[in-house]
């Protein structure tokens, strides 16, 4: 979803911005005026409108498939309707204190799920109290109790464990499984071995390789069943096995059942689906429905850094009930990794 914020001197001009920039199904989903702030200023000076607007981003449809020109043209009217009501309007229509509305608008341009957004708000009212800063930190509370968390990789207590990292193309597996090795490598002193099941992209088992020779790891490398079942073999007193695999397209099926037929000859092996909070909310879904099959038991976000909006990994993460094990920040290894904690992601939203 794409949210941006227009200004003009008045609702027409800025409702026709929007229908210049986001086209005609865009949502309003906020409107308020603006006043002249400076103290300087005479007070005839008009005050200026703005208004919050947003816009699915969805696949081309045929043709034949588009819409009547009736349907197509002008804004929502629903939306149109709703937006026109005072805040306190807006937020009855919603069921909502007016006091909620600006926490409820903030959570939404951050692109947290309109629904998931009111319901939380419902179940945070307080008759005794709507103060707006005990309401925002009662909301900010509840959502971190409904987030699951699994923290870091919890080891064997005989045995290594086995931990493969999962996900599409560019998210950062590779050197996030990097992060991860160096952390249980040198800050806890266990034993670590790397695999690489990526055979498919040029240049991917090399990356793993300068990985393993600067921190001194082995590394190896599993063509099939028997590649893998030789190498768990290999590496028996090993804590931690961590397996690379080959990113690929969310339209790939196969490519996941290959992996549940390859992890199933050498026992249980802890999923970890790699997304990048860069890309669209559908593809989390997608991404997820792929690697379903395979039985993931956690989730980790990486470029954390460049990510504008974090109300998508909420989402996610309460829909799906898939517990965060980590988060990534940058490229330094092992540095920029982190436990995925529920503050870290409250303050994302909330920032």
């Amino acid at each position: 979803m794409r949210i941006k914020k227009f200004t003009a001197n008045n609702y027409a001009d800025a409702l026709a911005q929007v229908k210049r920039e986001l086209g005609d199904e865009a949502l309003i989903m906020s409107t308020r005026s603006i006043k002249p702030n400076s103290p300087l200023s005479s007070r005839n000076v008009a005050s200026k409108v703005e208004i919050t607007a947003a816009v699915e981003f969805k696949e081309p449809e045929p043709l034949e498939n588009e819409l009547d020109l009736d349907e197509a043209n002008g804004l929502d009217i629903k939306s149109l309707i709703f937006n026109l009501l005072s805040e306190s309007g807006q937020a009855q229509t919603l069921g909502l204190k007016p006091s909620q509305f600006e926490t409820y608008s903030h959570l939404v341009e951050n692109g947290l799920d309109e629904k998931l957004a009111s319901k939380i708000l419902k179940k945070s009212i307080n008759g005794n109290d709507d103060k707006p800063a005990k309401e925002k930190s009662r909301v900010m509370n509840l959502m971190k109790k409904v987030i699951p968390f699994e923290g870091e990789i919890n080891l064997e207590s005989e045995g290594p464990k086995l931990v493969a990292f999962v996900g599409p193309t560019g998210v950062g597996k590779t050197t996030t499984l990097a992060k991860v090795a160096a952390d249980y490598a040198f800050r806890k002193n266990k034993k670590v071995a790397l695999v690489s099941l990526d055979t498919y992209r040029l240049g991917a088992v090399d990356q793993l390789q300068i990985y393993g020779d600067i921190m001194r790891l082995p590394v190896e490398v599993a063509g099939g069943k028997a590649d893998l079942c030789e190498i768990v073999k290999k590496h028996s007193d090993k804590d931690l096995i961590l397996i690379d695999t080959t990113g690929r397209s969310h339209r790939d099926k196969e490519y996941c059942l290959q992996l549940k037929e390859l992890f199933a000859a050498v026992g249980e092996v802890e999923t970890h689906l790699v997304l990048s909070v860069t890309a669209q909310e559908k593809l989390f879904s997608t991404t997820y429905q792929q690697f379903s099959p395979l039985g993931v038991d956690r989730v980790l976000f990486t470029k954390l850094d460049e990510g504008l909006s974090f109300g998508p990994l909420f989402n996610f993460s309460v829909r799906n009930r898939i517990p965060l094990s980590y988060f990534t920040v940058g490229q330094n290894v092992p540095e920029d990794l982190e436990v995925a904690g529920p503050d870290k992601v409250i303050s994302l939203i909330f920032n």
